[in-house]
């Protein structure tokens, strides 16, 4: 059985995209009441009737289609310009609209994992914001959209940091933030934000650590080309460096494929 949206939609209507909200239903007193506003509809949840609800937004006119576009597009923009993370934060995965969760979903993140790793969908940009943390200080973020008319990432104006992740035997370098996060199931991984590594900073930081290095990039042209330059790199400076070569991104692989590359 579902909630018949008269006791719900209003409620769930009335908030921000994106809002989520516990409020009272017509079953009995208190708040058992879930309702959510997403991006395509308004759904509701009630835990005292262990029913839930579902209403889809009607089709968007070109016209509506275009000003949202123009809304979102705004949103990049001033983005980019500024070092905050874009706000409002939507931390519950289960929230969020689809393609976002699937992107995650793929490269084997569980919804208590993303939040573990401080991951939000930001609607005004319609897009998942993904920040690189020490301790509690924020130190840079990159978002992340699905709308192929505008850029996959924004980022801010300011130079990337190393994104650190888990600690073990071994020090492995991925390309993007997904592959550090699934790496570090099984030993340290840092992501160097690309496939360029020339900044001393970052190098004497790798060295730092006294570790192996085993440089993991994405089997595409650009990963090719990074890691034949950052590998004799590090070398030169001494460190026990050596490329791992795979057919997907070490995000793609289960953690028993990991620790068979890495092993």
């Amino acid at each position: 059985m579902t909630l018949d949206p008269a006791s719900w939609l209003e409620a769930a209507q009335a908030l921000q995209l994106g809002g989520r909200a516990r409020v009272p239903h017509d079953c009995g007193s208190g708040t058992p009441l879930i309702v959510d506003h997403k991006e395509t509809c308004w759904t509701a949840w009630c835990h005292r009737c262990s029913d839930d609800g579902w209403v889809p937004k009607p089709s968007p006119s070109l016209a509506e289609r275009l000003a949202r576009l123009s809304k979102v597009i705004q949103a990049d923009e001033a983005a980019a310009l500024d070092v905050r993370p874009p706000m409002p934060a939507e931390f519950d995965p289960s929230s969020w609209p689809l393609p976002a969760r699937v992107w995650l979903y793929k490269a084997g993140l569980s919804n208590q994992r993303i939040i573990q790793l401080g991951f939000y969908w930001n609607p005004r940009m319609s897009r998942v914001v993904m920040p690189v943390l020490d301790g509690q200080r924020l130190l840079y973020w990159q978002a992340r959209g699905f709308d192929k008319d505008r850029p996959k990432y924004i980022n801010p104006p300011i130079d990337k940091p190393l994104y650190k992740q888990g600690s073990g035997p071994v020090l492995v370098l991925t390309e993007d933030m997904l592959s550090a996060a699934r790496v570090a199931e099984v030993t340290a991984a840092w992501s160097i934000l690309g496939t360029s590594l020339l900044d001393d900073d970052k190098i004497n930081d790798i060295i730092g650590t006294g570790l192996p290095v085993r440089v993991w990039l994405d089997p595409d042209g650009a990963g090719l080309k990074g890691r034949r330059k950052i590998v004799p790199k590090l070398r030169s400076y001494g460190v026990d460096a050596v490329s791992i070569k795979t057919a997907k991104d070490p995000k793609l692989y289960s953690k028993e494929e990991i620790i068979k590359w890495l092993t």
